[in-house]
């Protein structure tokens, strides 16, 4: 680029060109985050499930005879796991809750083992 009839070296670019190696940084940094967050959230879910656990196996109902009744549910299984209208939406959600904790968990081992990201 010519100005006023000399030539303009071109040391802005290269002043960008180096500050382009700081936004991987930060880039591994917020990965790192995201991949945390994203891993507890999903064990939560696991371990905690939404609609909560059966807390004991006898049903608090009792019949005619005055016997408790046995749930088919067992103490400690989900609720909603128990429920057949939605036992396809409680598959699709251990399934995903599955895979994000699988692959978040595999990307935080793969930034802190030194995966360089520039390659």
């Amino acid at each position: 680029m010519e100005v006023n009839g000399r030539e303009e070296s071109s040391e802005w670019f290269v002043e960008y060109i180096k500050r382009q190696g700081d936004w991987l940084e930060k880039t591994r940094g917020n990965l790192m985050v995201a991949a945390t967050v994203i891993a507890s959230m999903s064990f939560q879910v696991m371990v905690n499930p939404p609609g909560g656990v059966w807390q004991g196996d006898p049903c608090p109902s009792r019949d005619q005879a005055g016997n408790v009744q046995v749930c088919a549910a067992k103490a400690g299984t989900s609720v909603l796991e128990d429920d057949h209208s939605k036992r396809g939406l409680y598959i699709g959600m251990v399934i995903s809750s599955m895979v994000s904790f699988t692959a978040s968990m595999s990307l935080i081992l793969l930034v802190i083992s030194g995966l360089r990201l520039r390659y």
